[in-house]
């Protein structure tokens, strides 16, 4: 109370002069913000003030349901404005609404621990319900995980002695609050393979265990330095951002010689009858129905399933997939010289956009079109510079007054490279005038892969998003690799937001093309990968890459047939290889739409 009395003053939430949160600000972060604000607060908020302190240490000190626990509802509110719509105004919104809740209960003289309040809030439901979902999904991550007995040494107690612990190894988790659920759960370690490539170790703050003295251990297998842990009290450890050679089992092996590690004795009852009813319940729902035997798929984050006898008429709905309007950058360059000249990438783009067109449906003013060497006659909206990119990406909402249901296709078939940070390595495109001038600053001849999707989220509203880097290094986009497991079908989710990526390979490899007309053009005179999109969504005929056949190429319909083709091909023709990646960065929230490719009528 002294402090908040001594604080300096801050006119509203909207103005903060004196105060900058950080990107995913802490719930003690927030609620510093909401106390600076407050006018005399009641004695009682101290009890939110440790528990918010308890929150940034890992503890969990509630003891009700998680999706009515305060520090629940706060991540979610987080992950859904800041992480997905990118919103800070929305974030705000629904945090004081959380807080004012909060400040009436304790003021009541109510237990902010014992008592489920917040499933009573109504503008706070739908977080509420996100969570219960997100637990949905945990079920079906912990029905794949991989579940292990850890008997700690005692160097990495700070109680003194030997442990054991359970440890819960998770691949690229559907569930964003898996943490959560799983210390609710008793898994004290957890071995997490994140999204972006990361492998993270880490322990329950509560548990009081140390696990620094395994990252040199990790750093000596992976040739590359791990995060040991010093600002996590070292209780977290983590692989290089820039991505790591090692898989889970590698970490489980390193493990293994610091600790004795065994497979879980028969694990928790109770969470296995949940995952097999998870199942049981998916079978009776939708692999029993009459006329629809082939789908097999479990429920998940993208929903259901849909049987490929609905396909024809969710297509003719008003409110299905064409209620969606299509819009797209394509860029080709190809004015670079010397040993840097292309032969391909303003072919790529013309056929790309010709695709769009004349097989896709994409009306003509709904695609901007940049190529440095264009045909006669040719109408375009100028050079592929990144000055121009940039603004064509900035200048997207306010130009074509784009709604939210609609879908963005970026293309680029040009010069990739990466450029060495301070402190990590970064993936850059390299279109018109990037090698000309040399002495100027990268930022202003080239655009940082990951600034690229960021841009991409700022200016461009539509639901629906897929990014398509035909260059070398394109990998650097999503710094990880793709996925090995990719379905084909519509899922009945298929509405919410989609932000995927593909590349022509990964960080290290060459985008190959077709080099000479000696002979005849291989791949039509293309590069391999923009040469097998076309195939793939039916240029010339047939799209090769709906495989199911329900006249709908989507997302990863599209990534598996490039990742099936594209290396083939290159190891025959040029001897070297290329693999294709494909990422969701829409994987945190509870649910994923899908980029469709429909056809024309």
């Amino acid at each position: 109370m002294a402090w908040w009395r001594q604080r300096p003053k801050v006119p509203s939430r909207f103005e903060l002069p004196r105060y900058e949160l950080p990107e995913l600000p802490t719930l003690d972060d927030a609620w510093t913000l909401w106390l600076c604000e407050s006018t005399e607060p009641p004695a009682a908020l101290e009890a939110m003030c440790r528990y918010a302190e308890d929150a940034r240490q890992g503890r969990w000190t509630d003891r009700v349901p998680i999706e009515a626990a305060v520090q629940a509802v706060y991540l979610s509110i987080a992950q859904e404005a800041l992480l997905g719509a990118k919103n800070s105004a929305r974030f705000l919104e629904d945090v004081w609404t959380l807080f004012t809740a909060v400040t009436a209960h304790l003021a009541a003289g109510k237990s902010l621990l014992d008592d489920p309040f917040l499933l009573h809030v109504p503008a706070l439901q739908r977080h509420v319900a996100a969570l219960k979902e997100d637990h949905r999904l945990y079920v079906a991550d912990l029905a794949k995980a991989q579940k292990r007995e850890v008997e700690l040494p005692a160097e990495a107690s700070n109680t003194g002695g030997a442990r054991a612990v359970k440890l819960l190894v998770l691949g690229l988790p559907a569930a964003s609050q898996f943490k959560l659920w799983a210390r609710k759960d008793g898994f004290t370690m957890l071995l997490v393979q994140q999204r972006d490539g990361l492998l993270v170790l880490s322990v329950d703050p509560t548990a009081r265990v140390r696990l620094t003295a395994l990252a040199p251990m990790l750093s000596k297998a992976d040739r590359a330095p791990w995060y040991d842990g010093a600002r996590h009290e070292g209780t977290l450890i983590a692989s290089p951002l820039n991505g790591t050679q090692l898989k889970a089992g590698d970490v489980l092996q390193v493990l293994g010689g610091w600790a004795r590690v065994r497979k879980a004795s028969g694990g928790s009852r109770s969470l296995i009858v949940a995952a097999a009813a998870l199942v049981l319940v998916g079978a009776v729902a939708f692999g029993l129905q009459r006329g629809a035997p082939e789908v097999t798929e479990a429920k998940g984050a993208k929903g259901d399933p849909i049987p490929l006898a609905q396909t024809v008429s969710l297509l003719a709905s008003p409110e299905g997939p064409k209620s969606f309007t299509s819009y797209a950058l394509v860029a080709g360059v190809c004015g670079y010289t010397g040993d840097r000249a292309l032969s391909s990438p303003c072919r790529d783009a013309r056929e790309v956009r010709r695709l769009l067109i004349d097989r896709l449906g994409y009306a003509p003013g709904n695609i901007l079109y940049l190529v440095d060497q264009p045909e006669e006659g040719e109408a375009t909206d100028g050079p592929p510079t990144a000055a121009n990119l940039r603004l064509q990406v900035e200048r997207f909402r306010a130009r074509f007054q784009a709604r939210e249901e609609s879908s963005f296709l970026f293309y680029y078939s040009g010069h990739g490279g990466y450029e060495k940070g301070a402190r990590k390595d970064y993936g850059v495109l390299q279109p018109s005038g990037y090698f000309e001038h040399p002495e100027l600053p990268m930022s202003d001849r080239g655009w940082d892969m990951q600034e690229l999707l960021d841009g991409i989220r700022k200016g461009v509203p539509s639901r629906h998003v897929m990014v398509v880097l035909d260059a070398c290094y394109s990998g650097w986009a999503v710094g990880a690799k793709g996925e090995a497991s990719l379905s084909g079908a519509i899922h009945s989710l298929w509405k919410e937001r989609a932000e995927v990526v593909i590349t022509a390979g990964t960080k290290g490899q060459r985008a190959w093309e077709d080099e000479t007309e000696e002979g005849g053009w291989q791949w039509g005179g293309h590069s391999a990968l923009t040469a097998f999109l076309l195939e793939g969504l039916g240029a010339s005929g047939k799209p090769a890459a709906d495989a199911n056949a329900d006249l709908v190429v989507t997302d990863e319909e599209l990534a598996k047939y490039l990742r099936a083709r594209v290396p083939a091909a290159v190891r025959e023709s040029k001897r070297s290889d290329q693999t294709p990646q494909f990422f969701r960065f829409d994987e945190h929230l509870p649910k994923s739409g899908q980029f469709l490719f429909l056809p024309k009528g």
